[in-house]
């Protein structure tokens, strides 16, 4: 099985009965992200980009348990919000990890998208998205 069709499978379970901002399945979220990015690695980490966050006993470690590598495994962990952590500084810490920047741009304009749907505020996220383009354009 590959990499991209176990980050998927794990993606769906994770988020089986999860919504999105918009009331959909959460998992539609993680295609469109998936979607907007590029490279195969890209992909997997898009698909798992919030399972660290939003699954039960998923971690780094786990990650790379489930055969992916440290490089993904990283990635994923860096697009992962610890507890008590500032969101700004979630977003600069993610978009360091050079594999998870693409996905993190992708997943912010994901959730510009998803908030101006429904009619809710998106600045935190168009300033997450500044920051991107401001401090990391060069990466």
């Amino acid at each position: 099985m590959s990499i991209f069709y176990r980050a998927a499978k794990i993606a769906e379970e994770v988020h089986a009965s999860q919504s999105d901002k918009t009331g959909q399945p959460y998992i539609e979220h993680c295609r469109r992200v998936v979607d907007a990015v590029e490279t195969m690695d890209q992909k997997v980490v898009a698909y798992l980009h919030d399972v660290v966050e939003k699954g039960e006993g998923w971690s780094r470690t786990r990650l790379e348990e489930a055969g992916f590598g440290p490089t993904i495994a990283s990635a994923v962990d860096a697009m992962s919000r610890r507890d008590g952590e500032d969101y700004f500084a979630f977003v600069r810490r993610a978009a360091s990890n050079p594999l998870a920047l693409p996905v993190k741009r992708a997943d912010l304009e994901d959730n510009i998208w998803q908030s101006r749907q429904v009619g809710a505020p998106a600045a935190k996220y168009e300033e997450a998205l500044r920051i991107l383009d401001e401090e990391f354009s060069g990466l």
